[in-house]
């Protein structure tokens, strides 16, 4: 299976949920992605963000590791913004199933259904 496209992102995690879309490019076994979505944190406030992964697919999953991310809240960078990990389940050709996690261990489920 090749993961490679545009999907549809959803996010239930411990503060609130996030809603966007992932551009993933395999290459063999390596994967590269761009996350966009706004995160929204217990009907306080929201936050815009942009984040690029790189990892490994291995029997059936593959573990994406933050290597850049722009946050922005109200249009200003959000500089003590905290990287995710993202684990994903390859369930389908049009779903993915996983988990994100960050350095402060909050950590969310999610949902990848192939846009294109």
């Amino acid at each position: 299976m090749n993961v490679t496209g545009l999907w549809k992102y959803t996010e239930d995690f411990e503060f609130g949920n996030s809603v966007g879309e992932v551009r993933l490019v395999q290459m063999d076994d390596s994967l590269y992605g761009e996350f966009n979505f706004i995160e929204k944190v217990e009907d306080d406030y929201e936050i815009v963000v942009f984040e690029k992964v790189k990892g490994k697919i291995f029997e059936g999953k593959a573990v994406l590791e933050s290597t850049e991310v722009i946050a922005k809240e109200n249009g200003r960078v959000v500089d003590d913004y905290i990287p995710n990990n993202f684990e994903l389940h390859l369930i389908s050709n049009d779903k993915l199933v996983g988990s994100s996690y960050d350095a402060e261990n909050v950590c969310g489920v999610f949902i990848l259904e192939r846009l294109g």
